[in-house]
């Protein structure tokens, strides 16, 4: 299952956390240390999907993590002698996943905490604005924008299973 499901979970995460690639890491062990316990739980009510479990669970530790380290300092960017590649490039995933990785991540924070509640986390626009203490209808509105600036991506969006519709009935235009 870790096999499977790691390189799913930690592109889809990396979308959540933009720049701090250490939290989506974070993010993505806490969910398997989730499903480990989950799973040896003899009191736990069953898993129908445990890919669908791991991903729900994975983006919504994602979001927690940001939300406690947002004034922490990246040190991404940071120049270190020695430095591995990046984790990107070791990942088997084909061009336009990385364009619509790029795309995302360059979204301002908020429309990109809304399109990824709205589409990962598969949360409804009350649900979102609950979760951001936002409006619903400014929830609406970064949503629209963003799936605007999206827009000359949307094929690739749908080719590769992130976004399937636009969340709610709408699509990605």
């Amino acid at each position: 299952m870790y096999r499977e499901w790691y390189p799913r979970l930690l592109a889809r995460v990396s979308l959540v956390c933009g720049a701090q690639r250490a939290l989506a890491y974070d993010a993505v062990q806490e969910a398997f240390i989730a499903c480990w316990c989950r799973m040896n739980d003899p009191d736990g009510a069953p898993v129908r999907s445990w890919g669908a479990w791991l991903t729900t669970t994975a983006v919504r530790k994602a979001f927690d993590l940001c939300e406690r380290h947002s004034g922490t300092a990246l040190l991404d960017d940071i120049e270190r002698p020695g430095r591995g590649p990046d984790p990107a490039e070791l990942m088997d995933v084909k061009e336009g996943f990385l364009r619509v990785c790029a795309a995302i991540a360059d979204l301002p924070g908020s429309q990109r905490e809304v399109m990824v509640l709205s589409y990962l986390a598969d949360l409804s626009t009350a649900d979102i604005a609950e979760r951001l203490g936002i409006e619903a209808s400014t929830v609406r509105k970064h949503r629209s924008e963003a799936r605007r600036k999206l827009g000359p991506l949307a094929v690739e969006l749908k080719q590769l299973g992130l976004f399937g519709g636009g969340g709610e009935g709408e699509e990605l235009q």
